[in-house]
């Protein structure tokens, strides 16, 4: 069965991509998860605080995902997630661009783009894999279940390798934050037109 269901998700090339997108955010998303605690103890010496930095980061995404499932009846999935990818790579590379010297910036301007990085992530979580799903009604059940294995095996090397250069500076965060939010915006871009051409061709 798991084989027969591969073989049927692989036929889809939106799936494939959104898969992908995800398994691309769910991991830098998780090297913020797994350095966090250096970053604001260690780099910032802010032992105390750090249950209220990460809980004020984690109710952006919460703050995010309530407005997309208000929004994504009006805009559709696909253009929110198109959106929230180029703000989501938008973002990072604003970072690396501003504070390439690899010196830690004000804590206050670090939580902002935090924020705002987090935001975009609540958008992306849901819809990339609904998505994927879109395609694959007639196999839900190992279509989530291909999803969901590809999207992680993924994002754990990821977020394994980019975390083993966050010591020091936060710097190298947002450089994985860059190249993961443009491998996706490059797939959504190549998606975007791909429906374009599809529906230049119906009309």
């Amino acid at each position: 069965i798991f084989i027969s269901g591969a073989k049927e998700f692989i036929r889809y090339k939106d799936a494939v991509a959104f898969t992908l997108m995800s398994g691309f955010i769910t991991g830098s998303f998780m090297v913020y998860l797994s350095t966090s605690q250096q970053i604001f103890q260690v780099q910032y010496d802010l032992g105390e605080w750090f249950p209220y930095i990460f809980a004020s980061t984690a109710f952006s995404v919460g703050v995010a995902t309530f407005l997309n499932s208000r929004l994504v009846i009006r805009f559709g999935s696909f253009n929110i997630a198109y959106w929230a990818t180029m703000g989501y790579a938008g973002i990072s590379l604003l970072y690396v661009l501003l504070f390439f010297s690899g010196i830690n910036p004000h804590i206050g301007i670090l939580i902002l783009f935090f924020l705002i990085q987090f935001f975009c992530v609540g958008f992306l979580f849901g819809n990339l894999r609904s998505l994927a799903m879109e395609p694959l009604g007639h196999i839900a059940g190992i279509g989530a279940a291909i999803n969901g294995f590809v999207s992680t095996v993924l994002a754990v090397p990821i977020a394994n390798y980019i975390g083993s250069f966050v010591d020091t500076s936060v710097l190298p965060l947002f450089i994985g934050f860059s190249v993961f939010g443009l491998l996706s915006l490059l797939t959504i871009l190549f998606l975007k037109k791909h429906r374009n051409t599809l529906n230049f061709q119906n009309a």
